[in-house]
């Protein structure tokens, strides 16, 4: 997942300092007059994000700056300091020469599920520390251990000792990362970054990507891949997933590229980007119309996911199985992600962090329907600087919740038999309907599996 750039935060912080007294006053001034004429998300939440510089809090003061910036120059400056930093990401392959790539047929002949193993950029990239640590994922810190301890105290003595043995195995990796830095050791002590790629072969033999990773040849991935059929279709399903997107560009430039204006904007700032547009914006109307009506016949249709700014994400239905990226994270069967429910008992497999992830973010009180992690809260809401530092963000009115589940009504009012999300793996349509349902029936308070009343 892409992430908000400490350079950008930082020069913004700069300006601030940098100001006169009269453009601080306007800036504040701005900032206020906008969130009292903010409408806030209905939803609430006591935790807050934060970026401590010298016991300073900077979102307020990035979002007050930003809000201050006229649109195409706020806008701009978000998506160039977001755009990926390379055109490759390590993968298991590269680092230790083994296989990245578990591949596993969802419906034969049509869909398959890739799984993909890359470097745990999280951990050692000096900005995504900084980040993560805003989110509440610094699994060192006392405050976040504090929170995650009184979530898995809810559940009982086990899992509570479970979860302090979590933080004790959190805090020797850290140590050793800091000791050793970025060396094959500590990336396979840290474990790997792992991403789902569906791949949909389409009625009339063509191959379509969605949310695609690094296809290399030395595994027998890339034969593999193209035995298929040919690549020709290649969608970003979610503005927060870039960094695969320029290795595809190599590959497949002659490919069909389906993205929203986020995503595609943001590659547009790498330099050397060959394609200053996507083929087919689906956060455009028209296009997705136009898209549609080109490959309905083909066996997939594309939902735009309205509302949702933080993703901008497209849900395509596809051979009766739904594709998705950031829209599921806990799942109706006691899943979480691409963890299983057993996996995530005490004494499952799961990894420590991931089990520290559910428990600091997305586990009640602290995440308000404890399926969704707290920062997506947070991006919705008009009144909070993690919103406004969207590039697109959330209309002030509040009117983008609305809008989201009407779009997601349609989504589960199709036949789903089948889902494949990207940080999920293949799940059940049942499980996908109930899951999309659990995680965002807050929209407007009713229940998205039946039309509004």
């Amino acid at each position: 997942m892409d992430y908000l750039d400490l350079d950008t935060l930082t020069m913004a912080g700069k300006y601030l300092l940098g100001a006169t007294g009269g453009l601080v006053s306007y800036i504040a001034g701005n900032y206020l007059i906008d969130k009292q004429t903010s409408t806030p998300l209905h939803v609430s939440y006591d935790q807050k994000p934060r970026m401590d510089m010298k016991g300073l809090d900077l979102f307020p003061i990035m979002s007050a700056i930003f809000k201050s910036l006229p649109e195409n120059t706020r806008r701009n400056l978000l998506l160039k300091g977001n755009k990926p930093s390379s055109w490759t990401v390590p993968d298991w392959f590269d680092i230790y020469g083994e296989n990245p790539y578990k591949i596993s047929e969802v419906i034969p002949g049509k869909i398959w599920n890739v799984y993909y193993s890359t470097e745990n950029f999280w951990a050692f990239d000096p900005q995504a520390k900084t980040f993560s640590k805003a989110l509440g994922m610094d699994f060192t810190d006392e405050q976040t251990c504090w929170r995650i301890m009184r979530n898995a105290e809810q559940f009982g003595r086990e899992v509570s000792n479970q979860t302090l043995k979590d933080l004790e195995k959190a805090k020797e990796l850290n140590d050793l990362v800091e000791a050793k830095e970025r060396c094959p050791e500590t990336i396979k002590a840290v474990g790997p970054f792992a991403l789902n790629m569906p791949v949909v072969k389409l009625n009339n033999g063509d191959v379509l990507l969605y949310c695609p990773v690094r296809v290399r040849d030395e595994t027998g991935f890339a034969e593999w891949l193209e035995g298929l059929g040919p690549v020709k279709w290649v969608v970003l399903g979610s503005s927060a997933h870039t960094l695969m997107i320029p290795s595809i560009m190599k590959r497949y430039p002659e490919a069909v590229y389906i993205s929203s204006k986020d995503a595609w904007d943001k590659l547009a700032f790498m330099d050397g980007w060959p394609k200053k547009k996507a083929d087919f914006e689906y956060d455009n109307v028209e296009d997705l119309e136009r898209l549609n009506n080109l490959l309905s016949e083909e066996g997939i249709q594309f939902h735009f996911v309205a509302g949702d700014n933080a993703t901008m994400t497209v849900v395509p239905i596809a051979h009766k199985a739904a594709l998705e990226c950031d829209i599921l994270y806990g799942l109706s069967d006691g899943g979480f992600l691409n963890l299983t429910k057993e996996e995530l008992e005490v004494g499952g497999s799961a990894p420590a962090d991931q089990r520290l992830f559910k428990m600091a973010l997305a586990t009640k009180p602290t995440s308000p329907n404890g399926y969704l992690p707290i920062y997506r809260f947070w991006m919705m809401d008009p009144c909070c600087p993690m919103g406004i530092l969207n590039p697109t963000p959330p209309a002030k009115d509040n009117s983008g919740c609305a809008e989201m589940a009407k779009s997601l009504r349609a989504i589960l009012a199709e036949e789903i038999e089948h889902g494949l999300g990207v940080h999920t793996g293949p799940i059940t349509g049942k499980v996908f309907k109930e899951s999309v349902e659990a995680n965002w029936n807050w929209l407007d308070g009713q229940s998205l599996l039946q039309p509004k009343k």
